[in-house]
C-alpha cells in the first residue's frame, strides 16, 4: 500500500443476523469512510443486505457456526463449534479479500478467533473488536479460553465498546499494546437539543433483541404493576434471534396473564429507530446484568428521552442517575414500577431528565465513530508496518 492509496480493511463477522454487533458494523460501513472496506461473513442473515457490493466487496461464504456452541457444556456441540471455527478459518485464508487486505477488523470475539486461526503467520495486522467483557458469562466456557488463547494474543489492536469492557482485559505483554475504547455506531446522525415534553405520557418503549437476558419480562411485570388499566401503552421493539422464539411466545402469554395485552404492542424489528424514539415518551432498558455498552441507551439520550436503565456496565458510564436518566438495580421490577408511575405523574421530572439527556457530553455521531475507527486502524497498521528511511517497509 502506497502512502497515496487508502488502506484496504477487511471486516470479518461470524454472523449476518441483525444483532447489536452486526448492526453497529453495518452502520459503520454505511457512513462514508476513508478506508477501502470489504466484508467477509456467512450468507444467512439480513444485517448487511443493504450494503452495495460494488462499493463494498463481499464474500458471504463463511460457514454458519452452530447456535449456542460457545456457551455449551455439551461435548458434541462444543466440538461442532470448534470445528466450525476451523472450517471458517480455512475458507477465510483462501479468500482473495483476506489476502489483499492491509488490515483485518474482526467484528466479534468469534470472528477474531477465526481471523487468528486464518493468519497464524501474522502477515497482516489484526484488530479485534470486543463487544462484551472477557468473562465466562459473556463469551461462554468455550469462547473465553479460545479468545484469550488465540485472538487476543494474536491481535495487534483491540477496540472495546466501553471502559467497562476494556477493564476486563488483563494487562500483560501477551495482550495487544494498542487498545482503545470507541463507542459503537448507534444510529446517531443528529441530536435533539431542545426536547418537547408531552403533558401526558402515551407510550413507553423498550428496544432490543427479544431474549431473556434483555429483561423484557421485567418491564412487562413493572408496567402491569404500575400502569395496568391506564391510557399508557407499552411498545416492545425488537425480534428474537438464534432460535429464541420461545421467549417471545412467553412474553405474549405473560402480557395476557398480567391483564395488559390490550396495552402492549410487539413491533418486531424496526428499521426507523429514530422515528420510534420520537414517538415514545419514556425509554426503558431492563437488562438483567451489566450491559457492555447499551446502544439503545445512547440512542435514547441522543433523542433527549427520559431514560430508565439498569445499573452497571456501559449505561452507568453515560447516565448520572437522577440527572440525565435513572439507574435501577437489575431485575428490580418493583422499583421500575414505582419509577414509571412517578415519571407518568410528573411532566416536570420528565422535562428535567430530557433536558439533561440532551446535553449528555461525549456522545458520538456515527460519522464521528467512523473517524475514531479510521484513526485507530491507521495507528495499528503503522505499528505493524513501520516506516523506515521515509519508505514503507
Amino acid at each position: 500500500m502506497s502512502a497515496a492509496e487508502p488502506m484496504r480493511v477487511l471486516h470479518v463477522t461470524h454472523t449476518a443476523q441483525p444483532g447489536g454487533a452486526e448492526l453497529a458494523l453495518a452502520r459503520l460501513l454505511t457512513q462514508p469512510h476513508p478506508w477501502r472496506a470489504a466484508l467477509s461473513g456467512p450468507a444467512p442473515g439480513a444485517a448487511f443486505d443493504h450494503l452495495s457490493t460494488e462499493e463494498i466487496p463481499q464474500a458471504r461464504d463463511l460457514p454458519t457456526l452452530p447456535t449456542g456452541g460457545t456457551r455449551s457444556r455439551a461435548p458434541l456441540l462444543a466440538a461442532r463449534y470448534l470445528a466450525g471455527l476451523r472450517d471458517a478459518a480455512r475458507v477465510l485464508r483462501r479468500s482473495p479479500l483476506f489476502r489483499e487486505a492491509d488490515l483485518v477488523h474482526a467484528n466479534t470475539a468469534a470472528a477474531a478467533i477465526i481471523c487468528a486461526l486464518a493468519d497464524r503467520a501474522r502477515r497482516r495486522p489484526l484488530v479485534a473488536h470486543l463487544r462484551g467483557p472477557l468473562t465466562v458469562e459473556s463469551l461462554g466456557p468455550i469462547g473465553l479460553p479460545a479468545f484469550r488463547a488465540l485472538a487476543v494474543r494474536r491481535a495487534d489492536g483491540l477496540i472495546a465498546n466501553s471502559r467497562f469492557t476494556l477493564a476486563s482485559v488483563p494487562q500483560g505483554a501477551r495482550f495487544p499494546a494498542h487498545r482503545t475504547v470507541i463507542q459503537s455506531p448507534s444510529g446517531i446522525t443528529d441530536r435533539v437539543r431542545r426536547p418537547e415534553i408531552r403533558p401526558q405520557v402515551r407510550a413507553i418503549g423498550m428496544v432490543g433483541r427479544l431474549q431473556h437476558w434483555k429483561g423484557q419480562h421485567v418491564f412487562l411485570h413493572a408496567f402491569a404493576a404500575g400502569l395496568r388499566g391506564t391510557g399508557v401503552r407499552a411498545y416492545l421493539c425488537g425480534a428474537p434471534l438464534f432460535g429464541e422464539g420461545a421467549y417471545e411466545t412467553r412474553l405474549r402469554e405473560l402480557a395476557a396473564e398480567l391483564g395488559i395485552s390490550e396495552q402492549v404492542t410487539f413491533l418486531g424489528h424496526v428499521e426507523d429507530l429514530t422515528g420510534f424514539f420520537d414517538s415514545i415518551d419514556i425509554l426503558v432498558h431492563a437488562s438483567l446484568g451489566p450491559e457492555p455498552l447499551g446502544q439503545t441507551v445512547l440512542q435514547g439520550l441522543a433523542r433527549a428521552l427520559p431514560v430508565v436503565a439498569t445499573k452497571g456496565g456501559g449505561p452507568g458510564e453515560w447516565i448520572r442517575s437522577g440527572v440525565n436518566g435513572i439507574l435501577l438495580r437489575p431485575g428490580d421490577q418493583d422499583a421500575l414500577a414505582s419509577v414509571l408511575r412517578t415519571l407518568v405523574a410528573s411532566p416536570r421530572l420528565r422535562h428535567d431528565l430530557a433536558t439533561a439527556a440532551a446535553g449528555t457530553p461525549g456522545l458520538l455521531s456515527d460519522a464521528e465513530c467512523v473517524a475514531r475507527h479510521a484513526e485507530f486502524f491507521a495507528t495499528v497498521q503503522r505499528a505493524h508496518h513501520p516506516v523506515v528511511a521515509g519508505r514503507a517497509r
